[in-house]
């Protein structure tokens, strides 16, 4: 019984083996064959038009309003639950979704890959 157990256990332990280097493998073999995927960022100005328009509603009203009615949705929640995490989180969103396309944006400008 015991030794069943720890063939059991020795065969896992080669499938595990086998599929770390399979997975590093195929890993290597990806990264060489999607070398120019790293200039995706600097190219591809057929997308700057798509770019600019989700970028101007997250930053204009649209962003804002949603924003603010995260925000009051969330107030009102905790409001009505007796409980302060829904109040929290509704400011929390309403905070990172104004300051987030600018992250975004200052982090794929700023990135050199």
């Amino acid at each position: 019984m015991f030794q069943e157990s720890l063939i059991m256990n020795n065969m896992n332990l080669k499938e595990q083996k086998r599929l770390i280097i399979v997975g590093v493998l195929a890993a290597i073999l990806l990264s060489l064959v999607f070398q120019s995927a790293a200039y995706a960022g600097t190219t591809g100005t057929e997308f700057k038009g798509l770019y600019d328009f989700i970028y101007g509603a997250a930053t204009g009203y649209l962003g804002r309003g949603i924003c603010i009615f995260a925000g009051v949705v969330g107030i009102a929640t905790g409001a009505g639950m007796g409980r302060v995490m829904p109040a929290i989180l509704g400011v929390i969103l309403a905070v990172f979704g104004t300051l987030g396309p600018q992250i975004v944006n200052s982090l794929f400008k700023s990135a050199i890959i």
